[in-house]
């Protein structure tokens, strides 16, 4: 004799009834980059759990861009690049199907059961690239689908839930700055002052500095003379005159002291390594019972967006 079990499993949709009435809320529905290149904006995902709780996740797609490494907001056919991430390091850039592969390429959080209005917040922080604050000013703009899947990104089966549209914008403002160098230097911000030592003063010889120009509205570059185009004594009023030029051309210095002369006027944006402008300065005649001593004069330099 045989006998025959048979054992009767019944299985109940619980998982589909958890965490019904999703909700995905957030705290900036604009990101504005004025004021501060980051920001640290909350989700609040609301749901009933009363059934039973559920993990959850959320997106990030590309907006205009052609994938999460080149996000950017656009001004006609200008970009000015921005990242949103996980961290605020910026370690973990959140990405959309078919870039998520884990948790750190998504938000993540968890419901518990138990309550007809459970929430939990994640924050996602978002950042301006401003490495090249010179590219062309104006009003960038990008919008960027946050999504809400209920699961887990790593587990077949998730499910969307709700879409929220996050604006994000910047106005760029014009500017134009300066760096001063030795012949063959780099543009350094911090860099505005250079000093050309002519050693013993003789008639003809000359020094060599650079400028370096970034502007993204072009710029006007005025210089002007404390001793109006000579050299001082240090104590007594005794000169000796020089001759200086910017990019081959000769500048009259007379009566700038109080009345900058303009050098150049130049519209548009400068190369990523900025405009290149030589600058020689020449000794004059040096007469032989010139009075010795420290003779000196400085240049003052400004620059000005020219748009």
């Amino acid at each position: 004799m045989r006998t025959l079990f048979f054992l009767g499993l019944l299985l109940q949709g619980q998982a589909a009834l958890a965490c019904v009435s999703v909700q995905l809320q957030t705290s900036l529905a604009a990101v504005n980059f004025n004021n501060s290149t980051m920001a640290a904006p909350t989700f609040t995902v609301k749901a009933n759990t009363q059934a039973n709780g559920c993990n959850f996740f959320i997106t990030f797609d590309y907006g205009n861009a052609s994938s999460y490494s080149n996000r950017a907001m656009n001004q006609g056919s200008d970009k000015w690049p921005f990242q949103v991430s996980k961290d605020s390091a910026q370690q973990n850039i959140l990405k959309h199907f078919p870039d998520v592969f884990s948790t750190n390429d998504v938000l993540t959080g968890t419901l518990p059961e138990g309550s007809n209005d459970r929430q939990a917040n994640v924050t996602y922080y978002a950042k301006l690239d401003d490495s090249n604050p010179w590219l062309k000013f104006g009003n960038y703009t990008e919008t960027l689908t946050a999504r809400l899947y209920r699961g887990s990104p790593t587990v077949p089966g998730y499910t969307l839930m709700e879409t929220r549209s996050i604006a994000f914008n910047y106005n760029a403002q014009k500017r134009a700055d300066i760096s001063i160098t030795s012949p063959g230097g780099e543009f350094d911000i911090g860099d505005t002052t250079e000093t050309m030592n002519f050693g013993n003063l003789s008639s003809g010889i000359s020094r060599a500095a650079s400028i370096i120009l970034k502007y993204n509205a072009g710029y006007t570059l005025f210089a002007s003379s404390q001793n109006n185009g000579r050299l001082k004594h240090a104590s007594a009023a005794q000169f000796i005159n020089y001759a200086l030029t910017i990019s081959g051309n000769t500048l009259n210095l007379t009566n700038t002291a109080t009345s900058p002369t303009q050098v150049a006027r130049v519209l548009g944006r400068s190369p990523a390594s900025g405009t290149v402008l030589p600058v020689v300065a020449t000794i004059g005649s040096v007469a032989t019972n010139q009075q010795s001593g420290l003779y000196s004069d400085t240049i003052t330099l400004t620059v000005q967006s020219a748009e």
